[in-house]
């Protein structure tokens, strides 16, 4: 069966072995236009409008971040439903969630308060899943919503990170996220630079549950250094990406960070992606 990947990222990278165990892939897509006209394990690269043209049995989106809205675009196209799978990334966003309702449970019962927070929103997809485990909770959701920061990119490049320009991951919004939020009313929404989106958070404000997904090396280890001080005890931060070979400078963040000058561990949470820190 002939198949078609989008997403030619790290979790491309990742997927495509096992994917060709099953299908013949006669090409990609990608919304990065930078990519259009060049090839991926030695096939083209093409927009995804260009899927209109093409001949194929299945699509697979190998997209971690926003696959869901991935497969609308490609519905919206004129790509029939049940020719898109999302099967291989779903598994992996399943688990985090299924950490993320754990979370929440033990916080219950150990009566583990504070707010909760985000940072690198995106499309709102785990904000949504956070804001209904923590929907007692005030969610802090920092992000730009206008795609990676040229400052930020500037020090990716320079040290080798990755190589994502300024406004990468910029199909995003206010209003797309927040009307994906099932308690909207709990949310307060820090758009900008960060960490200068904090600056006017209250210094008494505690947390028991953060996300960083900012991808990339400063947002990380800034978001670190900010949140640390104001988790309660037993709270968690979740950093992800950190085994993503693609954004190697959220690994370095954390080294540069120094747990255990802290006193603190990495673990694991199973969707072959993100670490965990408690406090």
């Amino acid at each position: 069966m002939r198949a078609i990947i989008f997403g030619t990222g790290s979790t491309a990278e990742r997927l495509v072995p096992q994917i060709r165990q099953q299908y013949d892939i006669v090409g990609f897509l990608d919304n990065n236009k930078s990519k259009w006209g060049a090839t991926f394990k030695g096939l083209p690269v093409h927009a995804p409008e260009k899927i209109l043209d093409m001949a194929y049995d299945v699509i697979i989106v190998a997209a971690l971040t926003g696959f869901e809205p991935v497969k609308e675009q490609l519905i919206s196209i004129g790509v029939e439903p049940g020719k898109i799978s999302t099967d291989y990334v779903a598994v992996f966003v399943k688990s985090r969630i299924l950490f993320l309702e754990h979370v929440g449970e033990l916080f219950e019962e150990k009566g583990i308060v504070g707010s909760v927070a985000e940072g690198g929103v995106f499309q709102g997809e785990f904000a949504k899943e956070i804001n209904r485990v923590f929907h007692s909770h005030r969610l802090y959701l920092f992000d730009t919503f206008t795609g990676f920061d040229q400052r930020d990119v500037n020090i990716e490049q320079s040290k080798q990170f990755s190589d994502y320009g300024e406004g990468s991951f910029n199909m995003s919004g206010e209003s797309i996220v927040m009307n994906k939020l099932p308690h909207p009313s709990m949310c307060i929404i820090k758009k900008g630079f960060f960490p200068e989106s904090a600056n006017d958070i209250n210094k008494d404000e505690v947390f028991c549950f953060v996300n960083l997904d900012f991808d990339l090396y400063q947002p990380i280890l800034a978001g670190l250094n900010f949140f640390a001080p104001r988790m309660v005890a037993g709270g968690i931060i979740l950093v992800h990406d950190y085994f993503n070979r693609g954004f190697s400078g959220v690994k370095q963040a954390i080294t540069d960070f120094n747990l255990e000058s802290k006193g603190l561990k990495l673990f694991p949470i199973g969707d072959g992606f993100s670490v965990g820190i408690q406090f």
